[in-house]
């Protein structure tokens, strides 16, 4: 599989994209990064898919590799994320959207403006409400970003978040969440602003417009964005399915290999078939 980069402008912003390419596959996987992740974390993803699907990976404006190709004076809005992502389908084409976290809100909303090359979404550890455990972790997050303790935002996100990641994981999380610079951490503040203030009858409009089939995945024992809590959206999207990783958390596949395995599943037996 050959690896290919480019950084690309959609919307005056410029987008770091990375491409997996498979001469024998004939269609493409867009993936969608969740709050403060980057393309490095879909890494298990891509050894899954390998040879099945093209994969296309990016990085928004203010983190990753997007970061260093971009001027960022402002918090980018949940609006602008869904204009990238559409700009980024309407020039790759792929046929799979999948989505990891609150990754998800914003494949939902694009998936609600009928990108016509878009046939099946995964969408990966979301949730339609703020469940206690999710109210408390970002609560105490703004906390630590106002007072820019980057130590203990990552210490933080390992104990909850992250805490059934494996040791080296977390490390690198570890890593990754301390070393982000000002505006980026702006960005997550402005972000977990957003999500304390999700309503899911914000967004029921936005599940009714959604015609392809979707398929929702969430760890069992995810606290944060739990699988009782994303059912409901049955009752708006036509075509859904729900499926459950045993002995899972909120990061699926990256925690075990038989998370990994159990994912691999889905994507060949529900996904891609």
């Amino acid at each position: 599989m050959k690896r290919e980069t480019e950084v690309v402008s959609v919307g005056g912003w410029n987008i770091y994209v990375e491409r997996y390419v498979c001469p024998e596959a004939s269609e493409s996987a867009i993936f969608v990064n969740g709050a403060l992740s980057t393309t490095q974390a879909f890494r298990s993803t891509i050894k899954n898919l390998k040879g099945k699907v093209n994969m296309i990976l990016f990085d928004l404006p203010f983190i990753g590799k997007s970061r260093q190709h971009n001027t960022i004076s402002r918090p980018i809005s949940k609006s602008e994320e869904v204009m990238i992502l559409q700009g980024l389908i309407d020039r790759y084409q792929p046929s799979y959207l999948l989505s990891v976290s609150w990754g998800g809100l914003a494949a939902l909303m694009v998936l609600a403006n009928k990108p016509p090359s878009i046939r099946k979404a995964l969408i990966a550890s979301f949730s339609t409400r703020i469940t206690p455990e999710m109210r408390r972790y970002i609560e105490r997050a703004k906390v630590l970003l106002d007072e820019e303790r980057n130590h203990e935002v990552a210490t933080l996100l390992n104990s909850e978040v992250g805490k059934y990641l494996p040791r080296l994981l977390q490390r690198v999380n570890h890593e990754h969440i301390k070393n982000l610079d000002g505006e980026t951490y702006r960005q997550a503040r402005f972000h977990i602003g957003q999500i304390s203030s999700l309503s899911f009858e914000d967004y029921v409009d936005v599940f009714k417009e959604v015609e392809v089939p979707v398929l929702f995945v969430n760890g069992d024992w995810d606290e944060y964005t739990s699988k009782e809590d994303v059912k409901c959206v049955e009752n708006y999207i036509e075509e859904c399915e729900f499926f459950v990783i045993p002995e899972a958390g909120h990061f699926l596949d990256m925690e075990s290999k038989s998370a990994s395995r159990s994912m691999s599943e889905i994507y060949d037996r529900h996904l891609l078939a």
